[in-house]
């Protein structure tokens, strides 16, 4: 059975979202529900509660100290984006605690998918996008497909890194070679089963390639970009040691201002290293 009928066999062995976010889904459908219904919600899970308080307290809202309740952060940092960040750590806690030896750390990769979902979000922020509450999980859950991978076909994908190490390719044209599949593919049948949005989604399918023909253009173009800086920053591992060369049309789209980069480099390593704290060290 080859790698991606073998995943569509075991897909119902994939972690599921965790149950808050249905829950908080159905409670944020409802146009009566208030922040304090939110709120009571993501409180009955004190570990998740505690976090989103240290996010929203953190350097990337910029409320620092500010915000003591639940409640608070929902009116300041809005109901999707923290029913965003309860997501996000769900599914990091999901793969976080995955036990085996396996060819590359899990937590290196969410160090890399963090960067690029911090990186993400300053990108749409210095573009002024209305809505950012996708673009930092967007970041965070691009390369999804490789933590399937680790999980179902560790010892297949060992091999598609030492490839990838030793012809100096791009982990997905690696992945092509050795397992006839690659992460976003990978990712994609993820985000089915979860029933993500369509802007989550083509993140994850179009990251690789910085452009998709959909409302969701500037978002996935963000999170290509944020790729290719992650990497090149060396932060985190993605699985390959390749900087990805960005597609120009997609630099050129966001028309970021003069000196952005060493402008935000302080900044985006001040939010890297907090959320790292806020994800990964509790």
């Amino acid at each position: 059975m080859d790698i991606l009928n073998k995943l569509i066999a075991r897909a119902d062995e994939f972690p599921t979202l965790p149950t808050i976010y249905s829950t908080l889904s159905d409670v944020m459908s409802n146009p009566r529900s208030t922040a304090q219904d939110v709120a009571n919600i993501i409180a009955e899970d004190q570990a998740a509660a505690a976090k989103v308080l240290k996010a929203a307290n953190s350097p990337i809202y910029g409320f620092r100290g500010r915000i003591s309740t639940i409640s608070q952060a929902i009116i300041f940092i809005g109901f999707e984006e923290v029913r965003n960040l309860v997501i996000a750590m769900g599914i990091i806690d999901i793969f976080r605690k995955m036990k085996g030896n396996f060819p590359i750390n899990p937590v290196d990769l969410w160090r890399h998918s963090i960067a690029v979902g911090i990186i993400t979000r300053l990108l749409g922020k210095t573009l002024r996008i209305t809505n950012l509450e996708n673009y930092f999980l967007a970041g965070i859950l691009h390369d999804i497909g490789k933590l399937l991978f680790l999980k179902f076909v560790p010892d297949e994908y060992a091999k598609s890194i030492e490839y990838a190490m030793e012809k100096n390719l791009p982990a997905r044209e690696a992945e092509n070679a050795v397992l006839g599949v690659n992460h976003i593919i990978a990712g994609e049948i993820l985000a089915e089963k979860w029933k993500l949005p369509q802007s989550l989604k083509d993140a994850i399918r179009y990251h690789a390639v910085g452009r998709v023909d959909s409302p969701n253009n500037v978002l996935v173009g963000c999170v290509h970009i944020a790729n290719t800086v992650a990497s090149l920053l060396q932060l985190g591992q993605a699985g390959d040691d390749i900087v990805p060369t960005p597609n120009l049309d997609a630099w050129k789209a966001l028309n970021l201002p003069d000196n952005f980069w060493s402008k935000n480099y302080d900044t985006l390593l001040l939010e890297y290293e907090a959320a790292i704290g806020i994800f990964l060290l509790n």
